[in-house]
């Protein structure tokens, strides 16, 4: 027990309980006092009655104050710290002198009460108008009563010492979060701040104790936001992200709670908590511009691209051109004979409209391609996407004279992607396998691209070149922003197409091959 046990305050409801059992002491024991009493602290030069019975003739009210040195039978157990049987002092002359002779009570029985350290609290006696030898029941009974004050004292030290312990507790948490933390009165006066608060808002703790919480840091028009928060009545704690005013005059986001607890006194009082939002602000803006900027350098690269596919673009609508002139021609010709070959005719003009075809959904996937919208999310065919990739690029593929082989894993799941990015990612590996492929002259340009599907729900796309590989001690630096090992290179389409798969919740690698060449992989989830 700490040494502050002698003044730990004994509640209402043990005062009760205590006063419950002397009245039954009084009633079982047949005598007109039963009597607990306490040492007052801090001298302890006297003792006070704490409880006394409500039986008739007792001459000793609750409050009522004896000196330590006036030699009281309860002043004999206090110092003996022994029980103390009395049966008649009227014929003893030790005690011909006990101040309650002089109130009629002539025979004592009392037992001392000690706290758990073993400081004394004071005693529980009963006292008769009347010689009483106090039966050993008697003395037993009130022994038992004695155990129960002090198993009571037991329990208000223990709760007293856990209390102490949690006041020291939140002290240190009230110190050392990192959070403002303000306390406030039933008027919302600050009552108490912690260190955090100071060095957000500049306001050391004597200068915003006893003000107003809303006077000190709301700003002028949010005075009525800061009365509704305050005055609610649901007695449950909420929370807001709202503006407040530093010392200094600057504003601070802040992200507020309030915490109502209850109050002896009925009255409102609780705790204010302000977390300081202007880091998280900033990061936020700057994730907003990091994403602006990953859109810029995937644009970049789509237009980077746009002029590396301009043969193949050439060769795809050169094809379905030719064909709906000629076909054009031939329709006039046929309309012009003597006798026009109207089923011809029909034949020449539903071929045009074939090759018209061809050539819009070439000018569809590109217009696609090379568009700066968000992300849209949806189940993809990577399959056919990879097949929609290839037909845009086979006349670079021809151009370069690679040997083009595909080997896509049949029943595959569709994956979670937007389309197409995932198609850009799959065109900047394929131009790079093409791009490492350019000096090989003493080997086959070989190129693969598979799909297959991976353990863990994802599938996997690998395209596999016969170039001239890369330095294994670059490879941590393949895949960041404007590092190329081409003359020509811009250095961002690798970066962007890991930002991609990294936004897809995959994963994007890069391993050379046991022969020459490198293999680029990536692996999405699926839905």
């Amino acid at each position: 027990m700490n040494s502050g046990s002698a003044e730990i305050a004994i509640p209402s409801y043990i005062l009760q309980k205590w006063q419950r059992i002397v009245d039954l002491l009084a009633n079982i024991v047949h005598v007109p006092s039963a009597v607990v009493c306490k040492l007052d602290p801090p001298h302890y030069t006297h003792y006070r009655i704490l409880a006394s019975s409500n039986s008739e003739g007792n001459p000793f009210p609750v409050d009522d104050t004896f000196s330590m040195d006036i030699g009281t039978f309860c002043e004999t157990v206090i110092k003996s710290r022994e029980p103390l049987l009395v049966i008649n002092a009227l014929e003893d002359d030790q005690w011909k002198l006990a101040p309650e002779i002089q109130v009629g009570m002539v025979s004592y029985l009392g037992f001392p009460v000690v706290w758990p350290d073993g400081r004394m609290f004071g005693t529980i006696c009963v006292l008769d108008d009347k010689a009483n030898r106090y039966t050993d029941l008697y003395q037993e009974l009130l022994l038992h009563c004695r155990d129960v004050l002090q198993a009571d004292l037991q329990t208000l030290v223990r709760f007293g010492n856990e209390l102490e312990d949690q006041k020291a507790h939140l002290s240190e948490l009230f110190a050392r979060v990192p959070e403002a933390v303000v306390m406030v009165d039933g008027d919302f006066r600050i009552t108490r701040v912690n260190p955090e608060f100071t060095k957000i808002f500049g306001y050391k703790a004597e200068e915003a104790i006893g003000q107003g919480i809303k006077e000190l840091i709301a700003l002028d028009d949010r005075q009525e936001e800061v009365e509704g928060f305050l005055y609610r009545n649901t007695g449950e704690a909420f929370a807001v992200e709202t503006i407040r005013r530093r010392k200094d005059g600057k504003h601070v986001p802040v992200f507020l709670i309030c915490v109502p607890v209850p109050s002896n006194s009925g009255g409102r009082v609780g705790y204010v908590i302000y977390r300081d939002m202007t880091d998280t602000k900033r990061l936020e803006d700057e994730r907003r511009r990091y994403h602006e900027i990953q859109l810029e350098l995937a644009h970049a690269s789509r237009i980077a691209t746009l002029g590396q596919l301009s043969a193949s673009i050439a060769h795809e609508l050169n094809q379905p051109l030719t064909g709906i002139i000629t076909n054009a021609g031939t329709c006039l010709r046929m309309l012009a004979a003597d006798s026009p070959n109207m089923d011809g005719v029909r034949e020449a003009v539903r071929r045009t409209m074939r090759d018209g075809d061809r050539a819009s959904q070439v000018i569809t996937r590109l217009r696609a391609l090379f568009s700066n919208k968000e992300p849209a999310f949806e189940p993809v065919d990577l399959n056919e996407a990879v097949r929609e990739v290839v037909a845009l690029s086979l006349g670079e593929i021809q151009n370069s004279q690679a040997i083009l082989r595909t080997e896509l894993a049949d029943d595959l799941p569709c994956v979670s992607a937007d389309r197409i990015q995932l198609q850009q990612v799959v065109l900047n590996l394929l131009r790079n396998a093409l791009d490492a492929m350019t000096t090989v002259d003493d080997r086959p340009r070989d190129l693969l691209i598979r799909t297959e599907p991976e353990e863990e729900d994802s599938v996997r796309l690998s395209v596999k070149d016969a170039g001239v590989g890369f330095d294994p001690h670059t490879m941590k630096k393949l895949f960041e922003a404007f590092y190329s090992t081409k003359n020509a290179g811009m250095g961002v389409g690798l970066a962007v197409s890991r930002s991609i798969i990294e936004n897809h919740h995959g994963r994007l690698s890069a391993a050379l091959n046991d022969g020459p060449g490198a293999t680029f992989s990536f692996s999405v989830p699926r839905p």
